[in-house]
Order: C-alpha cells, then structure tokens, then sequence
C-alpha cells in the first residue's frame, strides 16, 4: 500500500507506505526523503547498499538511481516526502555563503547519498512528528500550511547538508569518489561512537571498525569536524548528559553512565562546556 497523503502541481509530495513485501524502483523528486517508521527497507542507489531500519532516513535527488527491497515478516511503514527544486533552491539561495555551490551540490549528481538517525539531524524530530500525526489522524494540511511546511522541511535538510557540503570540502582528495568514501567511513564512525556512547571504546576499536590506521583516522577526523574522536566522544557524552539532568536524572548515576571517573570530573568537564555546574542545571528545572 502507497497512500498519497498531499501532493501539488509544483511536485511537493507527502505518502506513507505499508508493505511486506516488495522490490521496485525507487525514484526521487527534488529532494526526497525516505523514512522507515517499522521494520527495515533496504536501497541499492547509485550502486551502493543502504539498509535503512527504523527511525532512520535516505535522502537523494533526481539525479539519484535507486531500488527499494522489502522483505519482512510484520508490515514495514515508511514516509516519504518530495520537496520541489524550486523551493531547494530558493531556501539554498537565501542560506548560501558561496554564490551558488550549495544549490549545485543539492540539486546535481554531486549531492551525498547517505542514511541518517532521526535521533542526530534536524530534519529528524519534523519527521517523526509529522509521522505520528498521520497515524493519529491529526495531519490536516491547507495551502498556507503546505507553503510553510515544505518550506520548514527544506530549511531542516539544508542545515543538515550545510554541514556534509562543509566536511566533505575540507577533505583534499584529489578524486571526489576518495572524498565521498572517507566521509562516508567518518560518518560510520562518529554512529558507532553515538550507539556505543556510554561503554569506553578504544581509539583501536574505533579506527579497526572505520578500516584505517590510528594515526590517519585522528588526522582526517580531526581535519573534517574540527575535533578530535576523543572530543567528539566527550562533547556527545556530555550533551546527553545534559538531558538526563534536565529530566531529573542523579548526579553521580549520570557521570558514571557516560564514562567520567567521579562526580568532580564530571562537574568540571560540564561546567567547561556549559559554564554551569550540573547541580544548577538539575535545579534549574525543579
């Protein structure tokens, strides 16, 4: 089953999907998002493997061949969402620091073909939202609404892909596909870090799971993000952190979960972040 939710003439799109079983080919419009809601669906595009499970994404654009495998036992829903290259390109024009690169690198056979957790993107809570709505009946779009909605969406997608146009520019390659292929390993490494964040993974396991030795992993890293594995690590733990506090989380239990040796270390590591204490941040919301 392939329901249209809302389509209009300049081609923004919204359906959900619902099968077990399928195989086809998988066209994008504009920019197009795939995402499974349940289950697993699993994409060949632009010859490369993509096993996309739930509460994670595709993106591609026109320029982006693709198939779509669905072979499960329960029923596998997915969203997904067209949005126009007219509206790319508008929302890429007013966001572009450099002429026109960022719309090219969008909307041309340059753009980065990748999966995503909705958990670590902006785009990623819009589509949960919006898909829930849909299931619980209260999705009701108008034309002022669309206008805003696809709008929204494009400014999501493009604050996420500023910052893949950004890293893979900073890699120096002299062959595109090399550059792509690093950022690609980079990628894997910094959603193996995030999944394994409160166990202390060695630089070792880290760089064996990436493919690449030590030293060239910390200098590519580094030279793409701007920060060190370690960093990453650290700034992640602490992120979360943060939102365990919030929630009224204990001190002590938080600093342990994500790896600091004590409570001191902790508070002084949050404090070089945040410039708060992780007690005034836990107060704060009392």
């Amino acid at each position: 089953m392939n329901q249209i939710i809302y389509a209009d003439l300049e081609r923004n799109a919204i359906r959900v999907s619902n099968f077990k079983k399928l195989e086809t080919d998988c066209p994008f419009s504009g920019l197009g998002v795939k995402y499974v809601a349940s289950g697993e669906e699993i994409y060949f595009a632009n010859d490369k493997k993509y096993t996309v499970k739930k509460g994670e994404y595709i993106i591609g654009n026109e320029f982006t061949k693709s198939i779509v495998q669905i072979n499960h036992k329960e029923s596998v829903k997915g969203l997904c969402i067209d949005i126009s290259s007219q509206i790319i390109s508008e929302v890429a024009a007013y966001n572009d620091l450099n002429g026109d690169e960022l719309k090219e690198f969008l909307l041309s056979d340059q753009f980065f073909v990748n999966r995503y957790n909705v958990k670590n993107t902006s785009l990623g809570y819009t589509l949960q939202e919006i898909n829930d709505k849909i299931n619980s009946g209260l999705f009701i779009i108008n034309d002022l609404q669309q206008k805003e909605l696809f709008y929204s969406l494009a400014e999501s997608i493009i604050t996420d892909q500023r910052l893949v146009f950004d890293h893979l520019s900073k890699l120096s390659f002299k062959k595109n596909a090399t550059n792509e292929e690093v950022f690609r390993v980079l990628i894997h490494a910094k959603s193996c870090i995030d999944e394994h964040i409160t166990e202390n993974l060695s630089l070792e396991q880290i760089s064996a799971n990436a493919g690449i030795s030590k030293y060239h992993f910390i200098r590519v890293f580094k030279h793409t993000f701007g920060i060190s594995p370690y960093q990453y690590q650290k700034r992640k733990r602490l992120e979360l952190a943060k939102m365990d506090l919030i929630s009224g989380k204990d001190i002590s239990n938080t600093a342990f979960l994500y790896g600091f040796p004590d409570p001191q270390t902790f508070s002084k590591a949050f404090k070089q972040l945040y410039g708060l204490t992780p007690g005034s941040i836990r107060k704060s919301n009392f």
